[in-house]
């Protein structure tokens, strides 16, 4: 009887082990499966984790006959739930909790920046964050915004948003780029308002003193139509 017990006494460990496994295999193959589904950009940073499942489930191993599928919507979302089933006999299936996790490269100040700062390089950072929270027009690209000035306080780690930026700022001295198709004249203007990128902002000539409607291109950059 001593003899028994000792015996069974080992065998437990190996057999949690091989459920254990098991049970990790099918949460590798869920992760696998939504990853194939993730709407992500090159340099966005992704996680995907399947939940634990409970190791007092006994199931079988299930080479080759192993099928997973999003119910409903077929959607990947931020809390995705996976139907695992095997087709084997004996059969067995689960849905399956998997968590993602979208992290996206944005611009920030480094450190805090008052208004009204000519923005350099040294003073901002790419710093990933949550989609879930990323609201408005960001950046990804630090060199987008240098040479703009803020509008308003930025602080460290929020995202820097075109709302938040002078791109040409009244007063300033711009460049006038006047094209149609492949002929294009520059010439030298002053900003009679605030613009950001994409915006349309009255700007005048330096030499007609004309005033004229122009689309804000980058920093120091006003583009308008012959």
């Amino acid at each position: 009887m001593a003899v028994v017990f000792s015996l069974t006494f080992a065998l437990l460990p190996a057999q949690t082990v091989a459920q254990t496994s098991i049970h990790d295999n099918i949460r590798h193959y869920a992760e696998a499966y939504v990853s194939d589904f993730v709407q992500a950009g090159p340099d966005d940073k992704v996680t995907i984790e399947a939940a634990n499942i409970d190791t007092r489930l006994q199931l079988s191993e299930c080479p080759g006959m192993l099928t997973a599928e999003i119910r409903g919507s077929g959607e990947v979302r931020r809390n995705t739930h996976v139907f695992v089933q095997c087709h084997e006999q004996p059969g067995w299936q689960l849905f399956v909790p998997v968590r993602v996790k979208v992290l996206k490269p944005v611009v920030t100040a480094a450190d805090p920046i008052a208004r009204n700062t000519l923005l350099q390089p040294a003073q901002l950072q790419i710093s990933y964050q949550d989609e879930v929270l990323v609201r408005g027009d960001v950046f990804d690209n630090i060199q987008a915004i240098v040479g703009t000035r803020n509008k308003r306080d930025l602080r460290p780690g929020r995202p820097i948003l075109a709302s938040q930026l002078c791109v040409v700022c009244k007063g300033d001295k711009v460049t006038i780029i006047a094209e149609n198709g492949g002929l294009s004249i520059s010439t030298q203007g002053i900003a009679d308002e605030d613009g950001t990128f994409n915006e349309s902002i009255r700007v005048r000539n330096s030499r007609s003193g004309r005033q004229i409607q122009g689309r804000v291109s980058e920093a120091g950059v006003v583009r308008v139509g012959l």
